[in-house]
């Protein structure tokens, strides 16, 4: 969304949060990001599967919500009257019964479910399967609910469903609190539905949504990118409309492939759930990645700055050699306030380490990404092989 920016809220060892402002627009929202360590090696890390995946999933959205209850009081709403909404399957991942016990000590909250399969048909996605359905839901309700967020699809059938039974069983409702891994369609359904279920429940008050390290962009197949999956990849480039934590920024430079995979997120399901088509899927990009290499003899330096650009770090065509952080700070204080002079200078400290002038130098050669590719390739190979 144009003219939005993070502003810092609160941060400790934990967990960093922040509100997503606007110059231009005003949301009906309240609009929150979120970063712990937790959340950030889940998503650079994309190997880590099964249990492992949602236990820093667990311990992340843990965090979150502490971080968010220093601001929204939380923690003051009776379990009794919350109720954990679970979008299936991708919505298990986030763990929230568990993430509110272990943040609120909440005993006696309730849960639901619904299924949720999205369909692709003529270019748009619809809901196949939705056919199980439990709700479960109190009166005077606060619903939290989780999921990853690429096309909206499945947040918005789900919606439609909690205001279908919340009014055919007489239920008030007081809150929506929605965590993801997702892009600004988040938004755009829960802007919707916040001014429906105000229409329909006078008493309701607020829609929460704490997006976990970035609002990502979203896939297009418009988008100058050689393998890209529309409507589903989600993406870090800013330039796609992409706005990301500090911290997470700055975790990007802890390896050279982390910017280069295909989504921050693949798929949250098959990480859980089927761990092993998981990595085939990730091989299957690369594979892709490495015939788009041979076919138009890629630089690792083009495809890089496709998905992650670098510059808003130094200003490469420039006469002038300016090794300070400052260039950094004032094109990035448009995105984010609350950050210190020290953060800046570590942050550029960190791309550097990573960005040497030697590297700069080969990644430019033309056919430098085969390398890259290669290695990924072999290591999945590895990791399928010892299965």
């Amino acid at each position: 969304m144009k003219g939005d920016f993070l502003k810092r809220r609160f941060k400790d060892e934990a967990v960093s949060l922040y509100s997503i402002e606007s110059d231009t627009d005003s949301s009906v929202l309240k609009r929150y990001m979120v970063s712990t360590s937790d959340t950030r090696n889940m998503l650079n890390f994309p190997e880590i599967v099964n249990s492992d995946f949602t236990n820093l999933m667990k311990n992340g959205v843990t965090n979150a919500l502490k971080g968010l209850n220093s601001i929204e009081h939380l923690s003051g709403i009776s379990s009794k009257q919350v109720n954990v909404y679970h979008i299936l399957r991708g919505g298990l991942n986030f763990e929230m019964r568990n993430a509110l016990h272990k943040a609120f000590g909440y005993k006696w909250h309730s849960s639901s479910y619904i299924s949720s399969q999205r369909h692709e048909k003529d270019g748009e996605f619809e809901i196949a399967d939705d056919s199980y359905r439990k709700f479960q839901i109190p009166d005077n309700a606060t619903v939290y609910s989780a999921d990853i967020v690429a096309s909206g699809a499945s947040l918005d059938n789900s919606l439609h469903y909690l205001d279908n039974y919340l009014t055919t069983e007489s239920l008030k409702i007081k809150n929506f609190i929605f965590a993801t891994i997702g892009c600004i369609k988040a938004e755009d359904v829960l802007e919707k539905w916040d001014s429906i279920l105000k229409k329909n429940h006078p008493e309701y008050e607020k829609t929460i949504l704490i997006y976990l390290e970035g609002r990502f962009a979203l896939g297009d197949k418009k988008l100058p990118l050689y393998n890209v999956l529309p409507n589903t990849d989600l993406l870090k480039n800013y330039k796609f409309g992409a706005l990301l934590t500090p911290e997470y920024e700055f975790s990007q430079f802890e390896k050279m492939i982390i910017p280069l995979e295909a989504c921050a997120i693949y798929d949250g399901g098959k990480k859980s759930f089927e761990p092993v088509q998981h990595i085939i899927d990730i091989l299957e990009f690369w594979e892709k990645q490495k015939k788009s290499s041979e076919f138009q003899d890629l630089s690792l330096w083009d495809e890089y700055n496709a998905r992650f650009p670098l510059d808003m770090y130094i200003d490469f065509e420039s006469d002038v050699d300016d090794e300070s952080y400052l260039p950094l700070k004032k094109n990035k204080e448009v995105y984010w306030q609350g950050v210190s002079d020290t953060e800046y200078s570590h942050l550029f400290d960190k791309f550097r380490w990573l960005w040497t002038d030697s590297r700069i130098k080969s990644s430019r050669e033309k056919g430098s990404l085969m390398a890259t590719c290669n290695k990924k390739i072999s290591y999945l190979k590895s990791l399928i092989d010892a299965i």
